[in-house]
């Protein structure tokens, strides 16, 4: 699984950053998310490793992660419309949760600067960490 190319930023320029138009680039986000995860404690780490992000995922006692990507392998795009690009990631990682498991909710979405890298991701409602070594 790769990042899709960006079209040199075309289509994040097509796109105008207004609400309708933000909730279509959502949706179609959410279509085009990854699916057959092989298991539900791997696969925000694994998707997005795939799909270029360098994530650091933490897993909380409560069955909730934190997650820092330290790569935007959309940088070049998010110069060009960063509304529309990162509009777009939050519905892919929408598109994943639903796939995953129908009761996490994406709880924080953080874009950052694509250049520095650091956005954050919050999801809640996946089932708690068993390991009591696991980070809260």
């Amino acid at each position: 699984m790769r990042a899709r190319p960006c079209l040199d930023g075309s289509l994040a320029r097509a796109i105008p950053p207004q609400s309708s138009r933000l909730r279509d680039v959502e949706r179609a986000g959410r279509e085009i998310a990854p699916t057959g995860a092989v298991s539900l404690q791997a696969a925000p780490q694994d998707t997005l490793t795939g799909l270029g992000f360098q994530p650091l995922v933490e897993r909380h006692h409560s069955g909730g992660l934190s997650c820092r990507l330290r790569n935007c392998p959309y940088r070049d795009c998010v110069r060009d419309n960063q509304e529309v690009v990162c509009t777009l990631h939050r519905g892919i990682t929408q598109g994943m949760l639903s796939v995953l498991d129908p009761g996490a909710r994406l709880a924080g979405f953080t874009p950052r600067d694509p250049y520095t890298a650091g956005c954050k991701i919050e999801i809640d409602g996946l089932p708690a960490v068993a390991d009591a070594a696991a980070p809260t």
